[in-house]
């Protein structure tokens, strides 16, 4: 039930997302929209920034499980991609707020957990000395968080399939070949 709770709470405030600035949505406004209580709000969150963190959470972090059963890093790419440009707009919203540099750390963490996964599963990047192996994890990181990031300010249409290609190759090695 509290997931659900979460969940509706967190489609909601979507929801006034299309009419407000981030910035500019209250607690009130949304215990308004939702018809829960405030005590209800705080009761799954701390606030409205904790309530972002989850959703960016849910929205990115969130996909890392379906990425898990791919077969390959190029359909992983894809599936990944796949569920931040289904969830631009929630995205650009809080890139647009005083939220933004946060925003884009919790973007950059995930994308790091998913490097982590599939350098560690195809590349056994974790046999690596330490440091290498956090370079390239944070180098890609870097990387494709640019890519999203650029794609997302310039309001651009992503194209997972190229991008997850490109990275493919790099990942792989193959790309000057």
């Amino acid at each position: 039930m509290a997931k659900s709770t979460k969940s509706q709470i967190l489609q909601h405030f979507s929801k006034l997302l299309k009419d407000h600035e981030l910035d500019k949505i209250t607690v009130t406004m949304l215990v308004n929209e939702c018809e829960i209580s405030r005590q209800t709000f705080y009761y799954h969150f701390n606030d409205i920034q904790a309530l972002i963190n989850w959703g960016i959470q849910q929205y990115t972090a969130g996909c890392l499980e379906n990425v898990k059963n791919a077969k390959d890093i190029n359909e992983a790419t894809v599936i990944y991609l796949s569920a931040i440009k289904e969830n631009g707009f929630y995205l650009s919203k809080c890139l647009e707020s005083s939220l933004s540099g946060y925003t884009t750390l919790l973007i950059r963490e995930s994308i790091c957990e998913y490097i982590e996964f599939f350098g560690n599963k195809i590349l056994g990047i974790s046999s690596l000395e330490p440091t290498d192996s956090k370079f390239i994890v944070e180098f890609l990181a870097n990387a494709v968080t640019g890519l999203i990031l650029l794609s997302i300010y310039k309001k651009e249409e992503m194209n997972v399939k190229f991008i997850s290609e490109k990275i493919e190759k790099i990942i792989l090695g193959k790309i000057t070949k």
